[in-house]
């Protein structure tokens, strides 16, 4: 029997019900779909659908089904799972010819759309820095946006596309300028029309010239993490980003050098108003880009503007989100400060040094510490101190953050420095977007986040003024979505017991503010009382004894 030429007809779409509803089918509607039913039902007449060479395959299912046709799924759920995303996801398929499926994810399962609009404006807040959308990694999904009033400055990578894009407009202008009948007197006078390349030129060479700057500290950075002792995955990954940042500094060069040649005193000396005749040619449309004013793109609730940037991955949102949190709550103790920006990249790796009166807590984000070089290392029976103190009079380490390790897979995201009179303690912490029915992997989940940190907890090391100071028996933490009561099997784990579980909300987050100020007055030296009286005006009570933590640290 002959098989017809496959066609969709319906699609259906599971919502907060568990329950199937059918919807006709539209070639160009982007359907929504929730992160916790993260699949996509299609009704097929005739032949199999089958996606394009290379991409996810469609699942046959055997749900009742009118005559003639079947359902198949395409199921998002594996892909969610490991890097959790919401916005646009498209899916090509080879039959039916030229049709592609469009879905919208919406996350609802760990947090929720509102949940992740906070934490974008929480973020923006604090670092003045669009991260609402992913400007490096091309995608195929994308999101929809609605524009903001303030303006933001641009990347590198998006710079160099936008002036090689208007380039080819200034040279055709170039070879073919524009010309008026006008009078004898003017003739000399360069056309409006034509000057603007000069303005164009300049007013991108100034732009790329700062980028350049940029990508330049960004590159020295790279280089100088590169000379020091990484493990080896870790050293790929820094050895791919000194690559790309190699390849952005070489095109911004190239194209300074090539807009040099563009500029003429006479035409910059000519007065340019962008009146409707601008608007002419497609030309001169393209030029005056340069000279509108940036503006910043925010997540929206409803369907406007789309979006040519795709969304960042909720993972990443959250684990930058987790230091701002923790930035507020330090404030909430009273403590000042600001996010440092002398870093190349502040989104990747800010820093926060915070004080209050004698105290000073540092908050690093991604401080990536050196592994010591084990090769270098002499044999226990050779030396006289332990590897981590060797290290630190061998190696070379970060001077702004002078963090150690031994172990290679030592990656913390967040490591609190505390100095007071008394001493220095230090904590460290991870943070995890994850489901608790799905964390860990056997009875004693031995591969759950608590049992990482605990690693990092007994592996780390601060050198500071000829010693390293060794993280606090009790210094380590774990940021896990809410609710805390969905995580207390985690609480009580054999071999990662003493780890603090923090599970803050974007829009509520009181009790994780309360545990941690009770971490902070465990771990650290001494807490004088007036920051113990700070505590109970923030209505954050840390519900220890400060003067027993006090005397405990003394004995």
């Amino acid at each position: 029997m002959a098989v017809g030429k496959t066609e969709i007809e319906a699609v259906r779409i599971t919502g907060a019900d568990n329950v199937g509803v059918e919807h006709p089918w539209r070639p160009d509607t982007w359907y929504i779909v929730r992160d916790d039913c993260a699949y996509l039902d299609i009704l097929i007449r005739g032949g199999p659908a089958q996606a394009a060479k290379g991409r996810t395959g469609l699942t046959p299912l055997s749900d009742t089904a009118p005559e003639g046709t079947k359902w198949q799924r395409w199921d998002l759920e594996g892909d969610l799972s490991w890097r959790r995303r919401f916005g646009e996801v498209s899916l090509a398929l080879k039959a039916p010819k030229n049709c592609t499926l469009r879905c919208y994810v919406v996350p609802v399962m760990l947090l929720s759309y509102r949940d992740v609009i906070a934490m974008v404006e929480d973020i923006e807040k604090e670092l003045s820095v669009d991260v609402g959308w992913d400007m490096l990694n091309e995608r195929p999904e994308r999101s929809w946006s609605r524009r903001s009033d303030y303006g933001s400055s641009v990347s590198a990578a998006e710079l160099i596309g936008l002036v090689d894009d208007e380039l080819r407009a200034a040279l055709s202008v170039r070879r073919d300028p524009f010309s008026e009948l006008g009078p004898r007197s003017r003739h000399r006078l360069p056309l409006a029309e034509n000057a603007i390349v000069s303005h164009w030129a300049m007013r991108r060479q100034g732009q790329l010239k700062d980028a350049g700057g940029v990508v330049r500290s960004a590159l020295e950075a790279m280089r100088s993490k590169a000379g020091r002792n990484s493990p080896e995955q870790r050293q790929k990954r820094i050895e791919g980003d000194i690559g790309q940042l190699a390849s952005l500094e070489h095109q911004l060069t190239d194209l300074r050098a090539m807009l040099a040649y563009l500029g003429d005193d006479a035409e910059l000396a000519t007065f340019v108003y962008p009146s409707p005749l601008f608007q002419r040619d497609h030309r001169l449309r393209k030029l005056l880009r340069a000279f509108a004013p940036r503006v910043s793109e925010s997540l929206s609730e409803v369907e406007s503007a789309r979006s040519h940037y795709p969304p960042v991955y909720l993972n990443n949102l959250w684990e930058l989100w987790g230091a701002i949190w923790l930035a507020k709550q330090l404030r909430l103790l009273g403590f000042q400060g600001v996010a440092s920006t002398d870093v190349a990249d502040i989104v990747r790796s800010c820093s926060w040094r915070m004080t209050r009166g004698d105290i000073v807590v540092e908050l690093d984000y991604e401080p990536t510490p050196t592994f010591v070089d084990h090769e270098r290392l002499p044999p226990a029976h050779e030396r006289q101190l332990p590897a981590l103190e060797w290290a630190a009079d061998n190696q070379k380490l970060d001077p702004h953050r002078p963090f150690l390790s031994i172990d290679p897979h030592c990656a913390p995201d967040y490591v609190l420095r505390v100095t007071t009179r008394f001493g220095k303690s230090l904590i460290v912490g991870d943070a995890c977007l994850a489901s608790p029915k799905h964390h860990g992997k056997g009875t004693e989940k031995g591969d759950s986040k608590p049992h990482a940190v605990e690693r990092y907890r007994r592996t780390l090391g601060w050198a500071s003024e000829g010693q390293v100071i060794r993280c606090h028996p009790m210094g380590g933490f774990v940021l896990f979505p809410t609710r805390a009561s969905d995580w207390a099997e985690f609480e009580r784990m054999p071999g990662a017991g003493d780890i603090t579980l923090l599970c803050p909300n974007p829009l509520d987050d009181a009790d994780a503010g309360r545990r941690f100020a009770k971490l902070l007055a465990v771990v650290a030296p001494v807490f004088s009382a007036e920051l113990a009286d700070n505590f109970a005006a923030a209505g954050v009570a840390a519900g220890v004894s400060f003067a027993g933590v006090v005397d405990l640290q003394r004995t």
